[in-house]
């Protein structure tokens, strides 16, 4: 049994060993031609095989950019390549190419539409390959300004998308075109529109069936801005080509209302900068309105929400001092008039959701006490504003209370019951409720330390 195993593995072996042989000896070398500066690639679609490759080029300039490369695949030298380009009226490659050849490969270059191929020898083996030259050299697309109105600047662009054909060689017919793009190819179209270099709007547009037809695309430029710009659109095309439109300069009078505050929260009484950050507006409304909370029921208008008498008109960055706490909200109305029609805008800090957050007017509490009787810090007291009632309590680690006083210009003087208190924590309590907000009250809770040097 072993010695019948090894004779059978013995014939196996032979009769592969034959089969390499045949294969090597029945497939001669063959070329690759390559076209590295190619934009799109892919392989015919003849009605009978073998099929050949298909090279696209983007030609900008309209003077044929086609470059072929043709390189024995064993990497050998002392080759020599003969070129000829298909002749449609012939069915025959009869028309010679110059190319620039060196031992190990053979260059094409500013070709033209067409199939070529190429034949190569070294005196021992010979080989040869074909593959077609599409050069796309469309028209770039047109960019119009339709429109301008207070949405913005309106644009309309216009592409008609290259149809790229080849002939069906295998047909026998040489009025058989095919298109280099077949139906399940994803033929897509993207426009992209630059202001000044960036690029601000952007579309896509499917082809579906070939042949193609002209695309139309509107972009509307919303920003605003001041002076004039330069607008361009780029289209990249299904064969991965760029063509780009000629520059449109232009201005706009869309009005951008925009303000930045400072600060955005602080204890009362505080006051808030309105820094003007509009765009192409010549003409402000500001609106500033009332801690909601304060509104009274039943308010219907504007002006029953605003805490000033009235609007405050003024360009230039205003200031407004917060009396009471709260959370406010702030408006800005911007227009221009720079145009055939007044264009507004408006910026509500609310909408933003970030209201200015006026806090209680219990100004400063001191976290260090040093009752020592040098003169500084001896007396445990609260700075504050604006305030119409007040109550402070001082409180042991135990919980019990140890002082308390309601006018906001005494304090504690660090005793208890006529003698010195211990050094330590103590914690405070204090209660407020401002001027015109009786009904409303405000707590500060915390802890400092009695230091006795």
């Amino acid at each position: 049994m072993k010695i019948k195993s090894g004779l059978l593995n013995s014939m196996a072996f032979y009769r592969f060993s034959l089969l390499v042989i045949f294969v090597v000896l029945s497939n001669p070398i063959f070329s690759q031609i390559t076209a590295a500066s190619a934009s799109h690639k892919s392989l015919t679609q003849y009605s009978s095989s073998p099929q050949d490759s298909v090279y696209v080029f983007c030609d900008i300039i309209g003077s044929d950019v086609g470059v072929l490369k043709a390189t024995p695949n064993d990497g050998t030298s002392g080759w020599v390549f003969t070129w000829t380009k298909w002749d449609a009226l012939t069915s025959d490659f009869t028309n010679p190419v110059t190319s620039v050849d060196t031992p190990t490969e053979s260059i094409l270059t500013s070709l033209p539409d067409g199939l070529y191929k190429v034949e190569a020898t070294n005196g021992v083996d010979s080989f040869n390959d074909q593959a077609w030259v599409l050069n796309n050299s469309n028209t770039n697309p047109s960019l119009t300004l339709s429109l301008m109105d207070c949405v913005g600047l309106h644009f309309l662009t216009s592409f008609l998308p290259a149809d790229l054909r080849y002939n069906d060689i295998r047909s026998g017919n040489t009025s058989d075109m095919i298109s280099v793009l077949d139906e399940t190819t994803d033929r897509v179209v993207k426009f992209s529109m630059a202001r000044n270099s960036e690029v601000i709007l952007s579309a896509t547009q499917n082809l579906g069936v070939l042949p193609t037809v002209q695309i139309d695309k509107r972009f509307i430029d919303q920003e605003a801005f001041q002076g004039e710009l330069t607008y361009v659109v780029t289209v990249l095309d299904q064969y991965n080509c760029e063509f780009v439109s000629d520059p449109i300069s232009s201005s706009t009078y869309v009005a951008k209302a925009e303000f930045s505050v400072d600060p955005m929260i602080g204890e009362a009484p505080l006051e808030v900068a309105f820094n003007n950050e509009s765009v192409n507006a010549d003409d402000f409304e500001w609106f500033i309105y009332q801690d909601f909370d304060r509104i009274e029921i039943g308010a219907t208008t504007v002006e029953d929400s605003l805490l000033v008498d009235g609007i405050i008109t003024d360009e230039d960055p205003l200031a407004y001092t917060y009396l009471h706490p709260g959370n406010y909200f702030v408006k800005l109305i911007a227009s221009s008039d720079k145009g055939p029609e007044t264009c507004s805008d408006e910026f509500y800090l609310k909408t933003e959701g970030k209201p200015i957050v006026v806090d209680t007017s219990l100004v400063q509490v001191p976290n260090v006490f040093t009752p020592n009787g040098d003169g500084r810090n001896d007396v445990f007291r609260v700075k504050s504003q604006s305030l119409k009632s007040f109550s402070a309590t001082i409180i042991n680690r135990w919980g019990r209370v140890v002082y308390s006083w309601k006018n906001p210009d005494e304090g504690w003087n660090g005793k208890v019951n006529g003698k010195w208190a211990t050094p330590g924590t103590y914690f405070y309590v204090i209660t407020a409720t401002g001027r015109e907000e009786p009904k409303k009250k405000y707590t500060k809770k915390g802890s400092f330390m009695l230091i006795r040097k």
